[in-house]
């Protein structure tokens, strides 16, 4: 969307049978080219370059939520050096770091990652979310999913981790799936984003998906750090249940995301032993999602006084009653 906030412009690196249908991409559409992938590569390093003259002491080459390196690793009907084998679907991640090491000496890397997908989903009759139809054939778009579109085989998770670690790269931030195709994967919610679907499972399902897929990763690798995500439904029980995971070693870290928009201090009052504020805990309205995709500032509309008051929220008000 660079220049209309509503208006998609699609930038892609294989035509994906499914999502092109869903976001109306063309047939025609060109698919960008290996030396353009190459300049790509080369606007990376030169990011990580301002990233660490600007004083940060690590960037996240991001491999998650269908941004472009999450894509690469689905990539396995393109043509090329970047499609098709695994070699070739993670080439953009090594000639990435491989530049930023020569480039940008000392500065760290990580990696946020989806560690399994499913096929995109859709809104079905009742409202519910339901998975695109497959008309019985084999999925094989989904990074760290099995064949059927809608199951986990972590055996390509497996060897990318492996490959994390060959490369010196120690952070790792485990999420899943894409918050456009198939939100309930990566950020169990009551309430969906304006333009997604009712969740088809109860969102806890989602937060065990994650903490045992996150566990099975960090089984696998120990060596490397892990972020464990998907935290926020967990409401009043989110340090209980953080703590209980990271006693059991199932994870090193537990990271936040929506839940620090509505109560950034809740970490420091935990960890002072106070009472939360029930008043400020995240309960996944999805206001933070519908913003951002309507053009506006993300925040916590419902329970942050600051964004309550600014313009947007009427015009997200109105957002929320037209879907």
């Amino acid at each position: 969307r660079p220049n209309d906030k509503k208006h998609l412009e699609p930038i892609i690196i294989y035509h994906h049978p499914l999502l092109d249908k869903k976001f109306g991409i063309p047939p025609d559409l060109p698919v960008l080219g290996d030396d353009e992938i190459k300049q790509l590569i080369d606007d990376f390093v030169k990011a990580a370059q301002l990233a660490q003259q600007a004083g940060f002491s690590f960037v996240d080459i991001k491999h998650c939520h269908g941004y472009l390196g999450h894509e690469f690793l689905s990539a396995v009907d393109r043509e090329g050096a970047y499609g098709g084998s695994f070699e070739n679907r993670t080439r953009f991640l090594r000639e990435v770091v491989s530049g930023i090491r020569a480039e940008s000496p000392g500065l760290q890397l990580g990696v946020r990652l989806s560690a399994f997908d499913f096929v995109p989903f859709r809104t079905g009759p009742d409202g519910i979310g339901q998975p695109e139809p497959l008309q019985g054939q084999e999925y094989l778009y989904a990074f760290g999913g099995a064949e059927t579109g809608v199951e986990i085989d972590l055996s390509e998770t497996f060897a990318f981790l492996d490959l994390l670690l060959s490369l010196d790269i120690q952070l790792v931030c485990v999420s899943a799936g894409s918050p456009y195709y198939n939100p309930h994967l990566t950020r169990p919610a009551l309430f969906p984003p304006s333009d997604g679907y009712q969740p088809p499972e109860d969102p806890l399902v989602g937060v065990a998906r994650q903490i045992a897929v996150t566990a099975a990763l960090k089984q696998h690798r120990p060596e490397l750090t892990i972020v464990g995500s998907g935290y926020s439904y967990l409401p009043d029980w989110l340090p209980y249940v953080a703590q209980s995971v990271v006693r059991a070693g199932q994870t090193d870290f537990v990271g936040l995301g929506r839940m620090i928009l509505s109560y950034p201090e809740l970490v420091a009052d935990t960890l002072a032993g106070k009472q939360l504020d029930r008043k400020r805990i995240c309960r996944t309205f999805s206001d933070c999602t519908t913003a951002p995709r309507n053009g506006m500032v993300s925040g916590c509309y419902p329970l942050d006084q600051f964004y309550k008051e600014r313009p947007e929220a009427k015009t997200l008000a109105l957002v929320k009653k037209e879907n």
